[in-house]
């Protein structure tokens, strides 16, 4: 709408005789946003839309749109128009445009409908097959036949772009369950007056610490609250669970527009996603993450899910059921993470260093310099550790994910360097009895990935890139789980998840890194048996 309204005030100024607003004023009222969101929907009804709307005024889309594609960033795929496409008609009603079907080469033409020419159209495709046949007559002589089928199919197209927007809100630290801070109640969204009432799914183990203070909260805040308590466990996180959540949001009665609160780590956000995306075919609701991990990883982006057991082969897949929902927004209090053991804290810290390696050097030496005192003080603060550095290593690590994720929401491009440490870590989480967190079996796998990037040349096993990671990792970077046999199958798995290729991220250096696809087992076998010297 903001872009066809810019065609229609440039259409406008030159009717006028004002000439054409400049291109400063252009660019700086289309926000990088708007321009993706215009860039995203196909070519063919880009071009639909501009004929549309230059045909509102006197000059017609080739005087206009010219002048109009200087502009802005998306001016190379309106230019695109008129080499990939024909268009016909002089007005509204009878706007056509023809492409190419790029899968069968059939002719598309595609008419915008009266009542909604923005998102629907309909279509005709033709498709054309020509045949050969080479045969001798009676007499001997050669004859050649040429048949050409021509099939036409009449549907219609419907095009409609998800806005998707979200806040991820950095509170000030220790006050999110203040009751003087109004954050946690207005991220439940405007209600009519008397409804005084929310709904939150929480961790037990959170329950266990801040219940009292999420329950004050809202007593404080004259709001009737109605908690479920669900386990938030990686074993816990089954569809057994999101089928729990959704039984209360039926007893509850959630509101279609109502948001409900997520107050957990990663698998109770998980599930919370999950639950929010199927009821009523979609509620909004809120993270609110308690864990290290889940601030930096689980609450950043648009995935929930939860591991799934096949009833005919018996075998369980990791994430195997889940949806790409994004939550309305995100509350960010590392005061959570004071209340973490260090292990768990290391677990998280896992994620953070796997960003480092794959896109940031700064990220990677605050690490390194300050990384062992922040795990052990749970990020609080320490006489060694300047002001201002935990909070910088989060607010780093979630900026660097979202620009990973912003503009990959929905993973188009599945060459993508934040699966670092995600290929064979996901088999070592399932191996039945392993005491093995997510973060840990993330760094292992990391390091696995750095042996596999000497092995290759990429890095010097002997510089201070892989000494550095080394001394840097404050836990396991090895398992005895991690063989051959696993390690071989994680690839297999990952050519099944990522569409047909391997794409595992190698480090080329620290804040570096590209994607692969041609490993073989036998460099599986050499990087297993590399391992071995390394000893914790």
């Amino acid at each position: 709408e903001v872009i066809l309204q810019t065609i229609k005030e440039d259409i406008e100024h030159k009717n006028l005789g004002k000439g054409s607003p400049s291109k400063e004023h252009r660019s700086s009222s289309l926000p990088p946003s708007v321009v993706e969101a215009w860039e995203s929907i196909p070519v063919s009804i880009r071009s639909l839309l501009i004929e549309t709307e230059s045909s509102k005024g006197t000059l017609s889309a080739s005087s206009s749109c010219p002048d109009f594609q200087s502009s802005s960033g998306f001016s190379s795929s309106v230019q695109s128009l008129s080499s990939e496409s024909s268009r016909s008609g002089t007005g509204n009603d009878e706007a056509v445009f023809v492409e190419e079907c790029k899968i069968t080469g059939a002719k598309v033409t595609l008419k915008p409908l009266e009542r909604a020419p923005k998102n629907v159209f309909s279509f005709v495709k033709t498709n054309s097959t020509k045949s050969v046949e080479v045969a001798k007559n009676s007499a001997g002589s050669t004859v050649t036949t040429t048949t050409t089928v021509v099939t036409k199919n009449k549907g219609w197209r419907n095009i409609f772009t998800l806005p998707i927007s979200y806040d991820v809100n950095m509170v000030q630290q220790g006050t999110l369950l203040d009751p003087s801070n109004p954050q946690l109640l207005l991220a439940t969204g405007n209600h009519p007056e008397g409804y005084n009432r929310r709904f939150a799914v929480v961790d037990s183990e959170v329950d266990k610490l801040y219940g009292k203070q999420i329950r004050d909260y809202f007593v404080a805040r004259k709001i009737d609250l109605t908690i479920c308590i669900l386990e938030g466990g990686e074993p816990e996180k089954r569809p057994q669970a999101v089928d729990k959540l959704l039984d209360e949001l039926c007893a509850y009665k959630l509101r279609r527009r109502e948001p409900f609160l997520a107050i957990g780590g990663g698998c109770l956000l998980d599930i919370a996603g999950l639950g929010a995306c199927t009821y009523r075919r979609g509620v909004p609701f809120v993270r609110v993450p308690t864990t290290l991990l889940a601030i930096v990883d689980a609450s950043v982006g648009v995935k929930n899910g939860v591991d799934y057991c096949c009833g005919l082969t018996n075998e369980s897949y990791k994430n195997r059921v889940g949806s790409f929902y994004a939550p309305s927004s995100c509350l960010l209090d590392a005061a959570f993470i004071s209340t973490q053991d260090s292990r768990n804290v290391a677990n998280g810290f896992a994620e953070i260093l796997k960003l480092a390696l794959v896109r940031s050097s700064d990220l990677f030496e605050l690490l390194e310099t300050y990384g062992k005192t922040l795990i052990e003080t749970r990020f609080g603060p320490h006489p060694n550790v300047p002001s201002g550095v935990s909070e910088r290593i989060i607010e780093l690590s979630i900026q660097i994910m979202l620009e990973e994720l912003g503009p990959n929401l929905w993973e188009a491009v599945l060459d993508r360097c934040v699966d670092y440490g995600h290929t064979f870590s996901k088999l070592l989480e399932m191996v039945p009895g392993a005491d093995i967190m997510h973060g840990e079996a993330v760094n292992i796998d990391g390091f696995f990935c750095v042996v596999l990037s000497y092995l290759r040349g990429y890095i010097d096993m002997k510089g201070s890139t892989s000494f550095r990671l080394h001394e840097v990792a404050f836990f396991a970077n090895n398992s005895p789980d991690l063989d051959v046999k696993l390690a071989w199958q994680s690839t297999k798995d990952a050519v099944e998840h990522r569409h047909g290729e391997q794409r595992i991220p190698l480090i080329t250096d620290i804040g570096a890194s590209i994607c692969v696809s041609d490993i073989t087992e036998d460099e599986i076998a050499r990087a297993i048996d590399m391992m071995k010297n390394f000893d914790h």
